[in-house]
């Protein structure tokens, strides 16, 4: 009867130490396979008439553009790290969010 919480504690330990570098290497695969997933690096910033501009949130050059209310998709520009670029189209249509395009 005296054993059972000895033996309760070291295997409550045990599991402890298992899921704790399970969940710091789940991060870190998160955050390598982000600049693969759609929308996780180009934001939108600022937009006008036929023009918006995207900030690159991540460490690594994307490509990127934005979805148009009229349902157009202008044509993706290429995006430095950390940095910035402008998308331009012709037509009406507002910015409603920017995406990574697949390249």
């Amino acid at each position: 009867m005296f054993r059972l919480p000895r033996v309760l504690g070291v295997l409550a330990a045990g599991a402890a130490l298992v899921v704790v570098p399970a969940h710091g290497a789940g991060a870190a695969e998160r955050d390598a396979a982000a600049p693969n997933v759609l929308g996780a690096c180009a934001e939108l910033t600022d937009q006008g008439p036929g023009w918006a501009s995207l900030r690159n949130d991540c460490g690594v050059e994307i490509s990127g553009s934005v979805e148009l209310s009229s349902g157009q998709n202008p044509q993706c520009v290429t995006i430095a790290a950390h940095g910035t670029g402008t998308v331009r189209w012709e037509g009406s249509g507002t910015a409603e969010h920017a995406y990574d395009c697949l390249t």
